[in-house]
């Protein structure tokens, strides 16, 4: 059971490396793109699109590698005012359960989405959005088996 659980934590690290990378070449597409229009005055017709594509990329891909390592936006409303014996129980119900009911909603909504983005492409590169939209149900995936395991782990 730890083999499979250590070979699925592994996996799951995938997030904060694609998110990288979609972010390294965000980055170097948006540069390129700005030195080409103002020095060439040939800018990358290619260019808008594939930075949305991967602006949302890393965006949720970002979100659950910050949920994995709880590094997420928290909102400490009771922290004080809680009892000692509910202290420990804070973080559970206020982080972790808060995080994968809207993770679990993402996933919902996600693969309801996944079907009618299907039809549609980009206008230039032709790019299907179900590639575009599918990092939305699978970084809610990711989020849902991260707050698992922090949940029933500690």
């Amino acid at each position: 059971m730890k083999t499979l659980l250590g070979g699925l934590d592994r996996l799951m690290h995938l997030d904060e490396v694609v998110g990288s990378l979609a972010l390294f070449a965000l980055f170097v597409i948006a540069l390129a793109n700005a030195l080409m229009r103002y020095f060439l005055n040939t800018p990358l017709a290619w260019a808008e699109e594939v930075l949305q594509l991967l602006l949302v990329w890393a965006t949720f891909m970002g979100a659950s590698a910050l949920v994995r390592r709880n590094e997420h936006v928290l909102i400490d409303l009771f922290g004080e005012r809680l009892p000692a014996r509910l202290e420990r129980w804070r973080e559970r119900i206020f982080n972790v359960v808060m995080v994968m009911i809207a993770a679990g909603a993402m996933l919902y909504w996600g693969l309801k989405l996944l079907p009618f983005a299907a039809f549609r492409s980009t206008p230039m590169l032709q790019i299907p959005y179900f590639w575009v939209y599918l990092v939305i149900p699978l970084s809610a995936a990711m989020m849902l088996y991260h707050g698992a395991r922090r949940l029933f782990t500690r």
